[in-house]
């Protein structure tokens, strides 16, 4: 008896702080355990899903941007960026970063990681990859692939950009 009086006595106090957990306008059911709400409904909600609550921040994943830019014509300076939300500002934050009129955009990318490999006739080229390394070794590989003498070498390091 004493068991039943002291859950009793529990339940008015479960169900005034289980309403911060029910969906927008969902009200708690001490007797089924449950929110219910006004239109008399109980989980799931109708329509198949509960209604966004206005007190939670509802997460959009979305993409992010970067790019490396470098000098094509001396060799002199690279740069790279990562993080933007959209390929446009990533190239321009890069150009802009690298500083001289013969800086271009090797490589754009959205959501991964990039890399740049030269030889010695300043033959730059870009990889990409899910991760550093795998973007390192495929600007290498195409840096092999691609050159027209002297051995490559990574100019820029990886830099990566993630969906969240």
């Amino acid at each position: 008896m004493t068991v039943i009086m002291l859950l009793w006595l529990a339940a008015p106090a479960v169900a005034g702080n289980a309403n911060n957990l029910c969906y927008e306008s969902g009200n708690y059911d001490p007797q089924q355990g449950v929110c219910f709400y006004p239109d008399g409904s109980y989980p799931p909600h109708p329509g198949g899903v509960f209604p966004p609550r206005k007190d939670v921040q509802q997460h959009t994943p979305r993409d992010y941007f970067g790019a490396i830019a470098a000098d094509v014509v001396n060799g002199q300076n690279s740069y790279k960026v990562t993080n933007y939300q959209s390929a446009a500002a990533a190239k321009n934050a890069a150009l802009k970063g690298c500083g001289l009129s013969s800086c271009k955009v090797i490589i754009a990318y959205k959501n991964g990681c990039a890399a740049t490999a030269t030889s010695a006739t300043n033959h730059v080229v870009g990889g990409l990859g899910d991760s550093p390394e795998e973007a390192e070794q495929n600007a290498l590989d195409k840096c092999e692939q691609t050159k027209s003498g002297g051995t490559c070498d990574i100019w820029s390091k990886a830099s990566c950009s993630y969906y969240e």
